[in-house]
């Protein structure tokens, strides 16, 4: 008798964290959750909400694990890596749609590149445009980490999460620095020696629901966290970390002066808001962390999130982000 192929849930589980976006959750994630657990794949819900609505809507899916945590998106991560056992462990946002089959997809990457730490799919936006990303193929240090891939649509494998080390919980939305710790893992995980595999076949849709000036806000804290990771890594003596941010400054710099000759206002503001939040959290982080300095990285101390323990699926089955 030949082999089967083993069951998603048996390979992997999909994590969401979420804080007080309930209906950003039953508009755009829930529906593929519920696609998701019909397929047999493993589903954790971290909540950080202040009010019980994303509870309610969690409730609706039979099967789903429910845990809490304190705030901040790698705090969220840490606690659902710490409370699960698979061997993949898959990350997405609770503004993004997902089509069915995304989970086996990602697990198929990995078993096609058995030294990979790490998978990162693509996104398009509600218009079905493929939004700016890296092209496929497999990557290893030193490659940069910045446009790599986006915790909206990525994966880890768990020995390579184990080898590394949890999410740097200064890092990422709701944290002090407000993003970048998707960004960090993939750095740390390539610079022990792990592999990163980009996929334009694993795309999930990211929807476009913030204003102008949100989004420019958000600029500024994607720089934020590029700078805060880059002080961590330089101040534990990484040189080839500011390296690589020196080349991104540049690249910045160089996609700003081609957005102002065109007097393309918006794209200007978030270059330059990027670049301004990449200097203050390198300037703030870089101060708080003397050169020789191990990065303040919680290790994990089995801590584990609040389990409002899994419902078992009965017949029928109805139907994050972080700010």
């Amino acid at each position: 008798m030949s082999a089967t192929r083993e069951m998603p849930d048996q390979r992997a589980v999909l994590a969401v964290v979420t804080r007080n976006r309930a209906p950003l959750f039953e508009r755009y994630v829930l529906p593929s959750l519920q696609q998701a657990l019909r397929d047999g794949v493993s589903v954790v819900v971290v909540d950080q909400s202040d009010g019980p609505e994303t509870r309610a809507l969690v409730d609706t899916l039979p099967g789903a694990r429910y845990l809490t945590s304190g705030p901040g998106l790698s705090c969220g991560r840490n606690v659902a890596v710490a409370s699960t056992t698979e061997p993949i462990v898959v990350f997405t946002d609770d503004d993004v749609s997902f089509p069915a089959g995304w989970v086996d997809g990602i697990v198929a990457a990995f078993d096609a590149e058995p030294g990979a730490g790490a998978v990162c799919g693509r996104a398009t936006n509600g218009a079905n445009e493929l939004l700016p990303g890296t092209l496929p193929g497999v990557y290893r240090s030193p490659t940069t980490p910045f446009g790599l891939g986006s915790g909206l649509n990525m994966a880890f494998r768990r020995a390579a999460l184990d080898a590394t080390g949890p999410f740097d919980e200064d890092l990422g939305a709701g944290a002090r620095y407000r993003a970048g710790e998707d960004t960090d893992m993939l750095y740390r995980v390539m610079r022990e020696g792990w592999a990163v595999v980009c996929s334009d076949d694993i795309t999930v849709v990211h929807n476009d629901w913030r204003s102008t000036r949100a989004q420019l806000r958000l600029s500024f804290s994607y720089g934020l966290g590029a700078g805060a990771q880059t002080a961590k890594h330089v101040a534990g003596r990484d040189a080839r970390a500011g390296a690589i941010a020196v080349d991104e400054v540049g690249r910045h710099l160089v996609w700003l002066v081609r957005k102002l000759a065109m007097l393309v206002a918006k794209e200007v503001a978030l270059q330059a808001l990027f670049l301004a939040g990449l200097a203050v959290g390198f300037v703030r982080r870089r101060r708080e962390l003397p050169a020789g300095d191990q990065a303040r990285i919680p290790r994990d101390d089995g801590r584990r999130g609040v389990d409002e323990a899994a419902r078992p699926a009965t017949g029928s089955e109805t139907g994050g982000g972080v700010v």
